[in-house]
């Protein structure tokens, strides 16, 4: 520890550094208060002084007044030396600052005790620091990868904002957000996920300048701000660079994976003069980024403003869509290629909204994921399909399936067994009419858990169908652990699977695995009689498309179900 001595009386200055020195303390010694102040004053200042009461240009007292008086966060621990003894000289000594006394003449022992005491300040004070900085960094800093978090950012651009207003120069605030992050997460964990968010911080911080500020807003968000700018292009190639950056894969663990990044880019002035309008505009301009294909940047413009309060208009009103009883299910059914039966139907939702009129699933679905609303949406369509069923069935209409799609976030709810169970009850509609479809990165977020659960909805009664299949694992060899009943072939592959090889080799190959496996196949989006007899000679179970009818309300449904006739052969062979 370093001890500052000051003392103008020669002899006493000396015994007192003999003393320290040989206790080992770092001594440094003056003979007046002006020097005193100066040394306390210096960024290697010592911790503890020792100050004569009365010294020449500058007493003790006064020293203490302006250590004191100082904003700074090292304390200095200040010991008055002086022959006063007066209970009054005592108090007045206290109450300019100083900490403790020792009496003229010292006592080594007396020194040594108030030392001590000294030292256990200066140590409580030093925890008392790093739990401080500690709780600070908590409060402003992200906890897995380090980076500012939204509440430094926002201080640090606001702190920016203000320097520049003083020098007319630019800067940029971009909104980084991670391309398809969340399939990450639900294929290989979060464990995986939390490990790509650390890589993803190291490049970004190896692609930017020292002087730019990376921030992760939370989720798979990121901010920047880029200062000293000259030009509006130099905000362009820095997201030029981050592009190509993310062009690389990332290596986390023993897998290499791909991610891209959209990019949205904000300028002060032009598009904002405060921090929360050029994080806004930055965050606008990244969706559209999105739109646009992703793995892109977009600038602001006025446009994006008035499209993102669209977006906010539309999630406040999807908040309420179920309690207004906006929402509404559409049925395209689902039938047998070899008959020309229909064996059920697949329950699409729509949303009715009083003002927009009917808005397509793929302008509200992906909102309702973001934003959670997915999984109170998710329980009305269960609810909602069973009834609907139910009624069918009480109606006098041949009993069918009804299918209903299940999101990954509504899948992996804990009372998801209970929610099922409690629809079926509701509804007085027996399991076996009930088929739940979910996606292949939806089972294998946790294959362990989702085996477990599946196993609980088969015990039920309940059907499950793989929805999508070949956008996803495309692994049958992963679905056999799984009870699964049905594969449904996603449209893309039958779209042009008359007319494309390897779409037809696709189809052929999952028709003929699924079958060896005694799984149903359904082929979506059948349009054309062609891809109709197409899949026949596959011999492919089951169809569902526009070929037979496009999704449509219940009582449009019960009108399909009255007049749709069967066929013993949809073609006759083609004469030689």
């Amino acid at each position: 520890m370093k001890i500052l001595i000051a003392e103008d009386d020669q002899v006493s200055r000396r015994l007192l550094q003999a003393v320290l020195e040989k206790w080992e303390y770092e001594v440094v010694v003056t003979s007046n208060g002006i020097d005193a102040w100066e040394i306390l004053q210096s960024p290697d200042a010592p911790q503890l002084a020792i100050l004569d009461w009365m010294m020449p240009g500058m007493d003790g007292l006064q020293v203490c007044r302006q250590v004191r008086n100082k904003k700074d966060d090292r304390y200095i621990y200040l010991l008055l030396l002086t022959a006063r003894s007066a209970k009054e000289d005592i108090i007045e000594g206290m109450h300019s600052g100083a900490d403790d006394y020792i009496a003229k003449p010292f006592d080594k022992s007396e020194l040594h005790v108030r030392l001590s005491a000294g030292k256990r300040v200066l140590d409580l004070q030093s925890e008392l620091l790093t739990t401080r900085e500690s709780l600070r960094n908590q409060a402003t800093r992200d906890p897995l990868t380090g980076l500012p978090n939204r509440l430094l950012f926002a201080d640090r651009l606001a702190h920016n904002i203000e320097v520049l207003r003083r020098h007319s120069a630019k800067l940029a605030v971009m909104f980084l957000d991670l391309d398809r992050f969340k399939l990450v997460n639900d294929t290989f964990g979060h464990s995986i996920g939390d490990s790509l968010l650390k890589e993803v911080t190291n490049r970004l911080t190896n692609t930017l300048r020292e002087i730019d500020t990376i921030a992760r807003m939370g989720g798979d968000e990121f901010t920047l701000i880029l200062t000293d700018l000259m030009h509006v292009e130099d905000a362009k190639r820095v997201a030029e660079r981050v592009l190509k950056a993310f062009s690389r894969p990332f290596k986390v663990k023993s897998h290499e994976i791909f991610i891209t990044v959209s990019i949205g880019i904000s300028i002060y002035p032009s598009d904002g003069c405060d921090a929360e309008t050029l994080v806004k505009n930055a965050d606008a301009a990244m969706y559209l980024a999105k739109e646009k294909g992703r793995s892109t940047y977009h600038m602001y413009t006025k446009s994006l403003s008035e499209k993102a309060e669209v977006r906010i208009s539309l999630e406040n009103s999807l908040r309420h869509a179920v309690e207004r009883d906006e929402l509404i299910l559409h049925y395209q059914p689902c039938l047998r290629i070899a008959t020309g039966e229909i064996l059920g139907s697949e329950a699409l939702l729509r949303w009715q909204h009083p003002e927009m009129g009917m808005i397509p699933p793929l302008d509200f679905i992906p909102l309702a994921e973001d934003t959670g609303l997915i999984t109170p949406i998710g329980e009305w369509v269960i609810h909602t399909a069973c009834k609907q069923n139910k009624a069918w069935q009480d109606a006098g209409f041949p009993h069918i399936e009804i299918a209903v799609n299940v999101s990954a976030r509504q899948f992996r709810q804990q009372d998801f067994q209970n929610t099922v169970k409690h629809a079926l009850a509701e509804s007085g509609l027996d399991a076996n009419w009930l088929v739940l479809e979910l996606t292949e990165s939806t089972i294998m977020h946790n294959p362990e858990s989702a085996a477990k659960l599946l196993q609980n909805l088969k015990a039920m009664g309940v059907h499950v169908s793989i929805d999508d299949f070949g956008t996803g694992y495309s692994s049958l060899s992963y679905l056999k652990r799984f009870p699964i009943d049905t594969i449904k072939i996603d449209q893309s592959f039958i779209r042009e699977i008359t007319t494309n090889p390897d779409d037809a080799a696709i189809a052929g190959a999952v028709v003929a695995m699924a079958h060896s496996m005694k799984r149903r196949v359904v082929a979506e989006g059948v349009e054309t009689l062609e891809q109709l007899e197409f899949l026949a000679q596959l011999k492919c179970d089951d169809m569902q498309g526009y070929f037979v009818s496009k999704p449509v309300n219940a009582e449009e449904f019960e009108m399909l179900i009255r007049t749709h006739k069967r066929w013993d052969r949809f073609s006759q062979p083609k004469a030689a």
